[in-house]
């Protein structure tokens, strides 16, 4: 059972998810801090499976400050934002490490099965049209040999035309990630980049029907 850590936001809307978590048979509420700040500096002691943090914290939009809080919550524990994140958001989110991003209208299995995914150390990005799509099976153990950035990088190579477009949404230049790519095809086997795909799709990595561009999960 994961232990998540609720922060920031309203205390009704705090609450309100804390319901649905306690009501699951997969997750449980470790505790709920109001300030972001305070849950940050217990996050190396409590050490909870998933820090979800209230995207109201982060208006209007994430600073330097902020990012850099996150990047460190990131080495501690797995975070999650739920909130309305404009799109070009996104991108720094993910490069400091948060693996999940969380539309606030997203229903509550899925909200569930997101949080669970995220706390076996994967990635759920969702949005309106997206949230009901993630895979309600968990990933192959197959994906047990890459890291956390590689796992990423597959997931993006199934959603993404081409490293160009990869690397500007991950941060980093075309040539680190032709690298993360020749490392995967290294260590699953795979013969080539469609090949990448496919080991993601019949993984379970990446929901079938997903958007190129608009979600992933793993």
């Amino acid at each position: 059972m994961h232990r998540v850590l609720l922060t920031a936001g309203a205390a009704l809307t705090r609450d309100a998810y804390a319901r649905v978590i306690e009501d699951s048979a997969l997750l449980t509420v470790q505790a709920k801090i109001p300030d972001l700040t305070h849950a940050l500096a217990q996050l190396p002691s409590l050490r909870p499976d998933i820090l979800l943090v209230d995207a109201a914290a982060l208006t209007p939009s994430p600073g330097t400050t902020t990012l850099l809080s996150l990047r460190r919550a990131a080495t501690h524990s797995p975070v999650a934002v739920i909130g309305d994140i404009p799109a070009e958001e996104t991108g720094p989110l993910l490069r400091v490490g948060v693996t999940g991003i969380l539309d606030p209208r997203i229903e509550t299995a899925p909200f569930v099965a997101a949080l669970a995914l995220i706390g076996q150390g994967g990635t759920v990005i969702s949005s309106p049209s997206t949230t009901t799509r993630i895979p309600a099976t968990w990933p192959s153990p197959v994906l047990g040999e890459l890291s956390t950035r590689e796992r990423q990088v597959l997931a993006l190579i199934a959603t993404q035309p081409d490293n160009r477009t990869l690397a500007q949404l991950l941060g980093i230049s075309p040539l680190t990630v032709k690298s993360h790519v020749n490392r995967i095809l290294r260590k699953l086997g795979a013969s080539s980049r469609a090949h990448l795909v496919t080991i993601a799709y019949e993984s379970g990595l990446v929901s079938p029907g997903l958007p190129a561009g608009r979600g992933f999960a793993y």
